[in-house]
C-alpha cells in the first residue's frame, strides 16, 4: 500500500525543500519535468537555474552556503531525506550559460509519488501547485498544461500527456544575492 498522506503532501514538501535549500541559498527558477510510462512509473528531473546566496543583512555568507549546498545536498542525503519516494536519485552541479545550475534526476514507482493525480487512474492529469499565498517563496510561473487559476491552484493536462513540465520562480525581489559559480569553479564538489 502506497503512503497516501506523503504523496498528497509531496508538492508542499518539494516547495518546503526548495525553501530550505539552506538559509540563504536560492535560485532564479526551478524547472520540473516528469515523464510517465504507460504503467504509471516514470522518471524526472528537477533543475535549479542560477543558484545563488542571498545577502543576509548585507553580509556575504556565500562560502558557508556553498559548503552547505555541497555537503548537505550534493554529497549528503538532504534530498533523499526530503523525497523518500524517489528512486535512483542523482544530483550534480554544472555551469550553464555562465550560471551555476543544480540538477536532480530520479525515477518513481507511481506518478502520485511526484504529485501528479488522476481520478481512479483515468481522465485528465492534475497537479496541485501549492499555496497561492503572497508569502510563498516559490511561485508557479508556467507549464505545458492548462491553469492554474486563483480559485483553483491546479494544473491540468489531457489524458494522453506523458511529459509534464512545470516552472516555478523564486521570489527574490528586493534581495541582493551572489552567484555561487565562482566558488564552484574554485572548489568543485570535492
Amino acid at each position: 500500500m502506497r503512503n497516501h498522506i506523503l504523496r498528497r503532501y509531496l508538492p508542499i514538501l518539494i516547495a518546503a525543500c526548495s525553501l530550505a535549500l539552506s538559509g540563504c541559498l536560492t535560485a532564479e527558477y526551478k524547472e520540473s519535468i516528469y515523464r510517465v510510462r504507460p504503467d504509471g512509473s516514470g522518471s524526472g528531473v528537477i533543475t535549479y537555474y542560477n543558484v545563488t546566496s542571498s545577502l543576509e543583512e548585507g553580509k556575504d555568507n556565500s562560502v558557508h552556503d556553498y559548503n552547505d549546498l555541497v555537503s548537505k545536498y550534493i554529497k549528503g542525503t538532504k534530498f533523499e531525506d526530503n523525497y523518500p519516494l524517489l528512486l535512483n536519485l542523482k544530483k550534480r552541479l554544472v555551469e550553464r550559460d555562465g550560471k551555476l545550475v543544480g540538477e536532480i534526476t530520479f525515477d518513481f514507482a507511481h506518478y502520485e509519488d511526484v504529485g501528479l493525480y488522476r481520478y481512479q487512474d483515468k481522465g485528465p492529469w492534475m497537479y496541485f501547485i501549492g499555496s497561492t499565498s503572497e508569502i510563498a517563496v516559490e511561485r508557479f510561473d508556467s507549464s505545458n498544461g492548462a491553469g492554474p487559476t486563483s480559485q483553483m491552484p491546479v494544473v491540468f493536462w489531457p489524458d494522453t500527456t506523458m511529459e509534464f513540465r512545470l516552472i516555478d520562480r523564486f521570489d527574490n525581489a528586493g534581495q541582493k544575492s551572489l552567484s555561487l559559480l565562482a566558488l564552484y569553479k574554485k572548489f568543485g564538489i570535492d
